[in-house]
């Protein structure tokens, strides 16, 4: 694929405890990600797609956008209009929630959607939660398959992460390239996913949300008791 190159992209979608929400933000964190050796960015709205296109020129830039007035429920991406929005911005390659169960309740029809999506003329990336609707939008016209929709926020029911054996199904049954996300949190996520077959792997919280990144070192710091200092005789003090 020579629009997203083999290698990290970095997900600069701030989470809802993230102190960096600006625009401004996610350009300095886009140029960070480029420095440290991203092949892409992933950012939402195109308000975020017009910034770090202007300061960060040459980047690859994967766009969403997070938007819950559609129905009334969180989707990524929800409608054409959401997309042409992004594709206007300079976006290089629009992403949607290829979730059909979840389109379906949306009263949408997830091959059609995906079709006007490629009908606006950039690379469409589907994030699916199975094989079955990586098949689906496919067939539609998406130029890459996801493992990424949980839902938004993400559901708490779906199992441990990173999900290697979904990214090793979609490698399989896809035919087009392939990309790991959620959940990728350590170098060996990462090298475990290029190893199942993964074009490019998304990592996000783990690079750019200093709330999550600070819970993780503090979890640990309360994971085990001190130890207890011993008298010479071998007994507590």
């Amino acid at each position: 694929m020579n629009l997203i190159p083999r290698g990290l992209i970095v997900s600069l979608t701030p989470s809802p405890q993230s102190p960096w929400h600006h625009v401004d933000d996610v350009v300095r964190l886009a140029a960070a990600a480029r420095a440290g050796g991203a092949v892409a960015v992933k950012v939402d709205g195109p308000d975020a797609v017009r910034a770090v296109k202007r300061a960060v020129p040459g980047l690859p830039l994967l766009a969403v956008s997070i938007d819950g007035s559609h129905g009334g429920v969180v989707r990524i991406t929800p409608t054409p209009a959401h997309a042409a929005a992004l594709v206007d911005a300079g976006a290089d390659v629009v992403e949607l929630e290829a979730d059909s169960a979840a389109r379906r309740h949306d009263g949408q029809d997830l091959s059609e959607l995906i079709a006007s999506f490629v009908a606006l003329g950039r690379p469409v990336k589907a994030g699916v939660p199975g094989i079955g609707d990586a098949r689906t939008a496919v067939a539609a016209g998406a130029a890459i398959v996801s493992s990424s929709t949980m839902g938004y926020p993400a559901k708490a029911d779906t199992g441990p992460l990173p999900d290697l054996g979904l990214v090793e199904g979609l490698v399989a049954a896809a035919g087009v390239p392939v990309v790991a996300e959620r959940g990728y949190s350590t170098p060996d996520d990462v090298r475990a996913a290029f190893a199942a077959g993964a074009h490019a792997v998304v990592v996000g919280s783990a690079i750019v949300d200093p709330v999550w990144l600070t819970a993780r070192f503090a979890g640990a710091s309360h994971a085990t008791a001190p130890a207890r200092r011993m008298t010479p005789a071998g007994g507590p003090a």
